[in-house]
């Protein structure tokens, strides 16, 4: 039997670029990504990195006999690569391990003890690891967190070598070479600020905001300006124009400053001649990117950018596939958002005439939201059946958040309850530097974030209740039996709701329960755990964890 399309990923990736492709048949992972900056070659004598034990030969100076009482020292052999995934691939094979003398140095390059390979530095490669040019592989790549040190390519073992071997090519990287292997976090421009409001000053003091209020601490990383910052088109290049009287710094001045703070940059467009504030909004510099796709898309990583929103606005829905194109012939991994539909009807995994999984890294589910329940409502609802297109590197888009825009803060925490146990986007969309303790708290509780950012990637699906004023919904968790729990009241009173391991796949018996928001373990419960009063428009968030194996 086929596997289905939506759980086969592939990651193509030239000259350091990472982009999400999906396909029938087949699962891939690319050479050669990054996740964020240039393209990084590979090290000395390397191919490109990702396919694991592809390693190039390395370059340490040979087998380096030593010159202490020790044997010869291992060949240089191949140099282990890591692979695409962030595990080690296995390292060329090490020489005879002799015994080291105090410090007797090889002939050429071969390092202390007669070890071959020297301290060759590798390459930044895939994401969470190195590629080592016959020494210890440096850090990981720029996604993937520190790697640990690379094996030394023959004698004594890498990090996570044995003993025979010349060593693996280090611990596993943090994080995947997916482009969205997560659901983006970050803040956006419109709700609060629109056409109008958006310059320079206002995008700096959010990218500060960041950092002073634990924003970034908690994982939010995109600064994303939505419409309104271009200013029509040179005519004599064909390349798109900053408005100069709002970014004066312009575009790449403005994403050095976000990324010296570690923060990553976005910007907005559409498949038209006129973006949506051009068309309906009168705003005379709103170009769109239609036929512009390539000039455009290598502009912008000219300037660092490193993500897009890209809005239909009437244009075409075979033009989204164009600029995906575009952007990954740039060599640049930035992540692709797309909303697909204008007033209606909207594009989703389960209608539509495009393939959005084999375009896009997310996509608008519904019409724009408000600042009001009823609006959260309906987009929760529209989500609903749309998890079977939800995976790493590819998310429904139920629109940004309105935490601190207008609903009360019960609401609040509801709507953001509920993005994370649906896998959404958390992308901001109020003043971070003017919110509200409790609007603060809501959006950084680690806890509630951890279960949106899950790296399992399982959209959270309602198992009990739905369509009436109580609904449990279950996310699956990585780990043996684990559960994120929302406990939903949308009716105009509290409610006691309960939840039954049944609904949510646990084996009957023991399971400890906590609950996210309050931080508390609430203790085993047997077969059930009931919340005796969940308030109106609230949401118990919990963590279940079954003693069955």
């Amino acid at each position: 039997m086929v596997t289905p399309w939506f759980f086969r990923i592939i990651d193509r990736c030239r000259g350091g670029s990472a982009l999400v492709i999906l396909t029938m048949t087949s699962v891939e992972l690319g050479a050669g990504c990054s996740d964020t900056g240039t393209p990084n070659p590979p090290g000395a004598g390397g191919s490109s990195a990702g396919n694991t034990g592809g390693g190039g030969t390395a370059h340490g100076g040979g087998s380096g006999a030593g010159t202490s009482s020790g044997a010869a020292g291992g060949a240089g052999g191949t140099a282990g690569m890591v692979g695409a995934s962030g595990q080690g691939a296995a390292a060329g094979t090490g020489g005879t391990l002799g015994t080291a003398g105090s410090g007797g140095g090889g002939s050429g390059a071969g390092g202390s003890g007669g070890k071959a390979g020297g301290a060759g530095t590798g390459t930044s490669g895939a994401s969470g690891g190195m590629i080592s040019a016959g020494g210890a592989a440096g850090l990981g790549g720029a996604s993937g967190g520190a790697a640990n040190a690379g094996a030394s390519a023959g004698g004594a073992a890498g990090a996570s070598g044995s003993p025979p071997v010349g060593g693996m090519g280090g611990a596993a990287g943090s994080s995947s070479t997916i482009v969205g292997a997560t659901p983006p976090m970050g803040w956006n421009s419109w709700n609060k600020y629109a056409c109008d409001g958006l310059n320079e000053t206002v995008v700096k003091k959010m990218a500060d905001a960041f950092v002073t209020s634990g924003m970034k601490d908690a994982g939010y990383q995109y600064v994303n300006l939505d419409d309104c910052w271009m200013d029509g088109r040179d005519t004599s290049t064909g390349k798109i124009k900053i408005n100069t009287s709002k970014f004066p710094s312009g575009i790449a001045g403005l994403a050095d400053y976000v990324h010296e703070k570690g923060l990553k940059l976005g910007l907005y467009s559409t498949p038209n001649t006129k973006t949506c504030a051009g068309i309906y909004g009168g705003y005379a510099g709103g170009v769109g990117s239609k036929d512009h796709e390539t000039t455009d898309a290598q502009t912008w990583a000219d300037w660092g950018v490193d993500y897009l929103k890209y809005d239909k606005c009437q244009g075409d829905l075979s033009r989204f596939a164009v600029m995906r194109d575009a952007l990954k012939k740039t060599g640049r991994p930035i992540f692709y958002s797309i909303n697909p539909g204008d007033q209606g009807p909207y594009c989703t995994p389960t209608s539509c005439s495009i393939d959005l999984v084999n375009i896009a890294n997310m996509w608008r589910i519904e019409f724009d939201i408000s600042a009001n329940w009823d609006s959260v409502i309906r987009l929760i609802d529209k989500n609903k059946p749309e998890y079977v297109g939800a995976g790493p590197g590819h998310w429904n888009d139920p629109d940004m958040l309105e935490v601190g825009n207008g609903l009360n803060d019960t609401e609040g925490r509801a709507h953001f309850s509920m993005w994370c146990i649906m896998a959404a986007p958390l992308i901001t969309g109020n003043d971070l530097s003017t919110m509200s303790a409790t609007t603060k708290a809501i959006l950084t509780n680690k806890e509630v974030i951890a279960v949106d950012q899950d790296p399992l990637g399982k959209q959270g699906r309602v198992v009990a209740g739905s369509g009436t004023n109580q609904e449990v919904w279950s996310k699956e968790m990585s780990g043996t039996n684990v559960r994120a729990v929302a406990l939903f009241n949308r009716g105009g009173s509290s409610a006691a709701i309960t939840v039954k391991w049944s609904q949510i796949g646990l084996p009957a018996g023991s399971a400890t329960v906590r609950d996210l928001w309050k931080g508390t373990d609430l203790g085993a419960f047997t077969d059930q755990y009931t919340a005796d009063a969940v308030a109106s428009h609230d949401v118990v968030m919990l963590k279940i964890v079954s003693a069955s194996p």
